[in-house]
């Protein structure tokens, strides 16, 4: 908000003459508050009697004073009733306060305004450009912090205490912290602490860092402190009924009546919209979400551990990715392990007669402790050393390469160097078999030891009768703590950073440090990337209703009211559509996993209250792909219905069809096998009088003989099928038709 009150009074001061711009010492004496109130009384009545102006709330007016813009009680027709605007500066602390009704123009009553006109007659402006009215740019590189853990140890009161917590990342020295004094909860009572240092416990293998604590806290008690430092807030405070179109980041607090839009956009359009190459046309809404994997590269010029702290050389290094929630790895392969191989299960499947499921428990029973297993084998050399390093898969397909061909679109495109994913090791076990196990750093609700990563692919997976051995690095690495003189703003140089800058990091202490797998000056390191994304969700949409709707509501509303038709109301595209095409997926999966999910009980779950022209449902089965509906049972598995695209079938499968006491119509045929039956019956066929034998035609051909046929005449005798083909059949009897005679037939296939 800064930024707008600075190129207010930046306009203010251009726009009026300097006689209407007056500080308030020049109506009265400010030492104290009642006369600087009366100062303030006495200034606006003056302005506004002289025709508007600026009213400049200096520096040494009362703290106590109280600011308020009052000066419109009503609104006039036209806007040319004069209005005051009070900054006020206190304590450097720049507030402006506009006039409440402010001035009309374009429609809008507004208090304050900033106008641009882009005219530049026959000139033109440069090469593609992002030209803004107006920017706030909001750099966020240290100070805040968001951070949730528990205590893993009860803690005593002193100085200097050593706590212990599920994850060291996010941790920095000189964070502000509160910790409570229950088990995942807001127990008192609190501590208010400053983190003093990081340090390594060499015998748990594990980070601490120290504080002062002024209370006891149970093992569990939470530690924790989020920040909102967004670039713009506006809050809405509505407590009388009016209509308002739309406000952006806004939290609208809504006590009165009458329509409210919380964000609103409109798009009105008269020409094609659509200009050519590279246009995505018109768009009310956009949200795009984009994993960038370009992240900080450099090596390490100097290293002061004294001062926690690396110098990393400069050249492009893409500084402006630096996080203090993200390792630091140690890229020279020398310091690796990667003898022997690993295999990964995955927490659903099962190897060497066991399964490896996730649970949820710990204090308060709220953590999740992801399963699956990473098995080292016997040629792996592995020790407790490894605990605190940082473990990645390094199957080219578990990696993001420059040379990778699976197919990606948009802003993700292929990394200028090998990608890896890097999980911190917690703890290590050995087994009697001569194979090793690891447990690794996963975040869900709760940072704990878990035994698998996520794959990319699925086959990457071992499990019974099916050996995926796979290819590893373990390497050194430490937690970054304090980016503010590292950072750099780099995305303006395509992320070159000059010899000019600090460059220095400060980073967590590690078991490493003092060691031949320390960092050195040389060594190649960058800042791995979050190895278990989250990934966000474009849109997402709560309710917290509490009282029923006066009339039918939606979470979501679609109004065609043009007058002409929408292709479609909603469509869902990939940068794939046929299952040929999965072998050219990084991890051989189709876009979605579930386009249209309902997790919800509801009365309806698909209600078609209109009318459909042509198709309720339609099922393409493109490339001769089926595409079956499908019920979980309990019998079988799941029991689906489906359509062969090549014939046209319906094919049941997984239970049998009950018709619940109703019945077929217009059946052609029965068959017990897959070739179809072209006829079902023949009644009342008249009989000679005095045959004994009957040759029946069927109405349409079979595809051969294989059938079964029952025959029953209308007078008493016995009957042979003598002949059978795929035209039809003959029947004979013992004793001759009488006169009327007639005969029933059926064939089952």
């Amino acid at each position: 908000m800064r930024c707008l009150a600075c190129l207010a009074v930046l306009l203010t001061t251009l726009a009026v003459p300097a006689q209407s711009v007056r500080l308030l010492s020049d109506f009265g004496d400010l030492a104290s508050v009642q006369s600087a109130q009366e100062a303030l009384a006495a200034a606006v009545e003056r302005l506004l009697a002289e025709g508007g102006g600026v009213l400049v709330i200096p520096e040494e007016a009362p703290e106590a004073l109280r600011v308020e813009n009052l000066t419109q009680s009503e609104r006039e027709t036209s806007d040319e009733g004069p209005v005051v605007t009070i900054i006020d500066q206190r304590a450097g602390f720049l507030a402006y306060h506009v006039a409440p009704i402010g001035k009309h123009q374009d429609g809008t009553w507004a208090g304050f305004r900033v106008e641009r006109v882009l005219n530049l007659g026959d000139k033109s402006l440069p090469h593609c450009g992002w030209h803004s009215a107006q920017v706030i740019d909001n750099y966020l590189i240290s100070g805040c912090t968001s951070y949730m853990a528990t205590l893993t140890d009860a803690v005593t009161k002193g100085a200097d205490q050593r706590l212990y917590v599920d994850n060291i990342r996010g941790i920095w020295v000189g964070e502000y912290l509160n910790v409570t004094s229950s088990a995942v909860g807001y127990a008192e009572p609190y501590d208010r602490i400053t983190v003093k240092s990081i340090g390594w416990d060499p015998e748990r293998r594990r980070n601490f860092f120290t504080a002062d604590l002024e209370h006891d806290h149970p093992a569990g008690g939470l530690v924790y402190n989020k920040h909102v430092v967004s670039g713009l807030q506006i809050k809405g405070y509505s407590n009388c009924d009016n209509q308002t179109p739309g406000e952006l980041a806004v939290e609208r607090q809504n006590y009165g009546v009458g329509d409210s839009f919380v964000v609103s956009g409109m798009f009105k359009y008269m020409g094609d919209v659509f200009s050519g190459f590279g246009d995505e046309g018109g768009i009310v809404y956009n949200a795009e979400t984009v994993g960038e994997v370009e992240s900080f590269h450099s090596r390490i010029e100097a290293v002061d551990w004294g001062r926690d702290e690396i110098t990393y050389a400069p050249g492009v290094v893409q500084a402006h990715t630096l996080s203090n929630s993200r390792p630091l790895i140690n890229l020279n392969a020398g310091k690796w392990v990667t003898q022997g191989k690993v295999r990964v299960v995955s927490p659903s499947g099962t190897y060497k007669g066991q399964t490896y499921p996730g649970v949820i428990g710990g204090p308060a029973n709220v953590f999740n402790y992801q399963g699956g297993l990473i098995e080292g084998d016997a040629d792996c050399p592995w020790d407790e050393s490894l605990i605190g390093r940082f473990f990645c898969v390094t199957d080219p397909t578990e990696m993001l390469t420059p040379d990778d061909t699976s197919t990606v679109g948009g802003y993700a495109t292929n990394p200028s160097r090998p990608i890896r994913r890097w999980y911190q090791i917690m703890a290590l076990r050995r087994n009697e078999d001569g194979t090793q196990a690891i447990r690794i750093l996963r975040v869900r609700w709760s940072a704990v030891a878990a035994g698998a990563p996520t794959l990319f692919r699925d086959d990457n997976y071992t499990s019974e009768g099916h050996d995926r051995p796979l290819s590893y690095a373990i390497a050194p690495g430490a937690w970054v703590y304090d980016i503010s003189q590292g950072w750099g703003h780099t995305q303006v140089t395509g992320g070159w950073l000059g010899a000019d800058h600090p460059r220095r990091l400060k980073l967590a202490a590690t078991g490493d440090r003092g060691t031949p797998f320390d960092f050195e000056p040389g060594d190649e390191i960058e800042q791995a990337i979050g190895p278990d994304p989250w990934q966000p969700r474009p849109v997402r949409i709560r309710q917290f209703d509490q009282i029923p709707s006066t009339m039918p509501s939606a979470s979501i509303e679609v109004e065609q009211l043009g007058r002409v038709q929408v292709p479609y109301c909603i469509n869902a595209g990939g940068i794939m559509a046929s299952r040929e095409q999965l072998g050219s997926r990084k991890d051989g999966k189709p876009p979605f996993g579930t386009i249209f999910h309902i997790g919800a009980a509801s009365n309806v779950g698909i209600d078609f209250g209109g009318d459909v022209l042509d198709t309720a449902i339609m099922f393409r089965q493109p490339n001769g792909h089926t595409q079956p509906i499908r019920w979980r049972n309990d019998v079988t598995g799941s029991s689906s219905l489906s359509v062969e695209p090549a014939t046209g079938d319906f094919v049941l499968t997984g239970g049998n069809l009950d018709l619940t006491g109703t019945s077929m119509e217009r059946t052609r045929g029965i068959s017990g096998t897959g070739t179809p039956a072209a006829n079902l019956r023949g009644i009342d066929v008249p009989v000679p009088e005095g045959a004994t034998e009957l040759q029946i035609a069927f109405p349409a051909a079979e595809q051969d003989a294989a059938y079964a046929v029952s025959v029953v005449p209308s007078w008493l005798t016995n009957v042979c099928r003598a002949t059978k083909s795929a035209t039809g059949f003959t029947v004979q009897f013992s004793t001759a038709a009488p006169a009327g005679g007639r005969l029933d037939w059926v064939i089952v296939r």
